[in-house]
């Protein structure tokens, strides 16, 4: 039996997110699905894959990206917070396919803030709207809190989302004031 070489690329080209290994039944278009990039830019990434039809197990792939991924952003506190008040959003891509934002931070208790028994962070989408989710807390004192926001794998995140942590009461459904902020512009490529 004769066994296909593996082919690796000499480089990959700027903005390229990581390599990925083919592996047994992958197609271009399936990778290019996993990944939440065009087949076209897929394909024009990997110039050492002279027939994008045939791939085999092994082969190295350049994987381009909208943004790089994994990436860490620190989000920004606004307004009067209590000292050591802060988070970050971390960008990555998730465990069911997609992309999601794990959010993190360490904050008062949200009554600080007014007639609050809960945080939401929210990363806001521009032209499709926010996606959020409840941040719980861990046992220490002063907690840490934290949430995982996870997209549908046909959304692409792009540096232009803002993240934002408010406090919110799940009596009244209102949110508060924004206490973090930040865009995922140091992601960007």
């Amino acid at each position: 039996m004769i066994r296909q070489m593996q082919r690796i690329p000499i480089g990959c080209p700027i903005g390229f997110s990581g390599r990925y290994i083919v592996l047994p039944g992958n197609t271009m278009f399936m990778i290019a699905q996993i990944f939440r990039v065009t087949l076209a830019s897929l394909i024009a990434a990997n110039p050492h894959i002279e027939n994008p039809n045939l791939i085999f197990p092994g082969d190295v792939l350049c994987v381009p990206a909208l943004m790089r991924i994994p990436c860490c952003v620190i989000l920004t506190p606004r307004g009067t917070v209590p000292f050591g008040t802060g988070g970050v959003a971390f960008v990555n891509f998730g465990p069911r396919g997609g992309q999601v934002i794990n959010v993190m931070a360490t904050l008062p208790p949200p009554s600080f803030f007014g007639n609050y028994d809960s945080y939401i962070a929210t990363a806001f989408l521009r032209d499709i709207g926010g996606f959020g989710n409840q941040l719980f807390p861990t046992l220490e004192d002063p907690p840490t809190w934290s949430t995982r926001i996870e997209f549908p794998t046909a959304i692409s995140l792009t540096a232009d989302v803002q993240v934002v942590v408010e406090p919110f009461s799940a009596i009244t459904g209102i949110t508060g004031p924004i206490i973090l902020q930040n865009n995922l512009r140091a992601c960007d490529v």
